[in-house]
């Protein structure tokens, strides 16, 4: 390494793509540099970084790109040089727009390259080929042109498969839609309603799971012909930690009033329940006090029952796992529910159930969650129904799995009830707390499978769960998203 610092001809050897907000601080770095590396990364900003040869900083040069909407290229140095970073090591740095309507949070794509560099066809191709971000490019019409390996694994389809098809297929609707009637505005009025606004949209992989991605639009020319680079983020990782963040805290409320209330209310409740077994023995022969005094203590009964549900929600799930046959637990659960079912015409029915797959489950747990999922159903379907249980082993990233789907020729689900149908203390009945399908996600998370309602083609409802099928495939990750 100190042979490559004395060495005048050291160069960078890859290009390095960041994304950058108007006052120069990086917000995502898309590929970087060896050479970079431990110089830059997400949050610093460029001016304590880059030396900009002359008195700009990039406030200057951003405001001077803005003013004629054309790339900027400048010779920066390194402020602070090292052994990663040799000292008189020069940088070509070109800033490009995103025409941001947003004044103060406009993002910039800066490629820094070796003044010395000769291959820059080859360099440039090399960003490309290792940038984790999907790099997109499309002409006027929506037809793909380019696009960069990172796209196998985001949305499923090698480069090859892409070029020459239209953009809309990796969007499902209304995105698809949207997206297309957007890029003909603009290339119609020139209104940039897309054109470098950072947006959430759905992405649509090759096994038709649904997944978010932020989408950044810019425009280029190539001659006279008029194409477009989209960078693609995968969003799906941040979401999920931003939703078990709320989940945690959400649960640390419930669990700190639970405790608050634990010992007064359980106190509580044991001297109803004690004035009312004396109180029964006082009204020997006087059905109708008697009645009453049942009453009250089903009424007491209730109420430790769903103080008993809020506390083990917010408890911490612990599970012990041991290989069953799924089909053995949900088929008991069915039996255990025949209350629920009387004058019901209601049938449990086995639809393509793999029956030699075994799956390591916590089989307490995973009865909770059967017993939810079937009671629901047995509701949905009203006085007449079936539901339909389906069984089969898959493989995602390499990680073997079950999945499973019960499905009822029900009422089906309303648009909002789908959305809150997880959601904790959110019912549709009359009575309950709302805990049941929440406490259901819990343990499928805790399990590191996933869950999901959608309507199926009756009208109904199909609940459908993946589940790992090994402990050891769970260790340090998670059950990817999956169609």
């Amino acid at each position: 390494m100190a042979a490559e610092e004395s060495n005048p001809n050291f160069t960078v050897q890859n290009s390095t793509v960041l994304i950058c907000s108007s006052t120069g601080i990086v917000q995502r770095v898309i590929a970087i540099c060896p050479v970079l590396q431990q110089q830059i990364s997400a949050g610093m900003n460029l001016n304590q970084v880059l030396a900009v040869s002359g008195p700009e900083t990039f406030e200057h040069i951003w405001e001077q790109i803005r003013t004629t909407q054309q790339t900027a290229e400048l010779v920066c140095g390194l402020r602070n040089s090292g052994v990663h970073a040799p000292a008189g090591l020069l940088l070509r740095v070109l800033v490009s727009p995103l025409y941001s309507q947003q004044a103060n949070s406009d993002v910039i794509v800066v490629f820094c390259r070796s003044e010395r560099s000769t291959d820059e066809g080859a360099t440039f191709r090399a960003v490309l080929q290792t940038a984790v971000d999907v790099i997109i490019t499309i002409d006027a019409e929506g037809i793909i042109n380019s696009v960069n390996p990172a796209v196998e694994g985001m949305f499923g389809y090698a480069p090859q498969e892409l070029v020459g098809r239209n953009v809309s297929m990796m969007m499902p609707e209304p995105h698809a839609g949207e997206h297309n009637r957007y890029l003909e505005t603009y290339l119609q009025t020139g209104v940039a309603s897309i054109m470098g606004v950072g947006r959430r949209v759905m992405g649509l992989h090759r096994d038709g799971h649904q997944f978010p991605v932020h989408l950044s639009v810019s425009e280029f020319r190539l001659g006279e012909k008029r194409l477009f680079t989209g960078i693609i983020h995968n969003l799906s990782q941040l979401e999920r930690m931003q939703q078990q963040l709320l989940q945690s805290e959400r649960l640390a409320a419930i669990g700190q009033m639970v405790t608050g209330l634990a010992h007064e209310s359980r106190n509580a409740l044991q001297r109803a329940q004690a004035c009312l077994d004396m109180l029964a023995l006082d009204l020997e022969g006087q059905p109708d006090q008697l009645d009453l005094a049942r009453r009250t203590t089903t009424a007491l009964q209730d109420l430790h029952r769903l103080y008993e549900e809020v506390r083990g929600y917010a408890a911490p799930i612990h599970l012990e796992y041991r290989p069953v046959e799924l089909p053995t637990i949900w088929r008991k659960e069915w039996e255990h529910l025949a209350a629920v079912r009387a004058e019901r015409h209601v049938t449990l029915q086995d639809v393509a159930v793999d029956e030699s797959i075994r799956c390591e489950v916590d089989v307490h747990r995973i009865e909770q969650v059967f017993r939810n999922i079937l009671e629901n159903a047995i509701h949905a379907c009203g006085d007449e129904g079936t539901v339909a249980v389906s069984l089969k082993r898959e493989e995602r990233a390499g990680i073997p799995f079950v999945r499973l789907e019960f499905a009822d020729d029900g009422c089906g689900l309303s648009l909002t009830v789908k959305e809150r149908l997880f959601e904790p203390f959110f019912t549709t009945k009359q009575k309950g707390t709302g805990l049941g399908m929440a406490i259901v996600e819990r343990i499928i998370d805790a399990h590191h499978g996933m869950i999901s309602a959608q309507t199926n083609a009756s009208g109904g409802t199909t609940i459908r769960i993946d589940l790992p099928q090994h402990p050891a495939a769970r260790r340090g990750q998670r059950l990817p998203s999956g169609g």
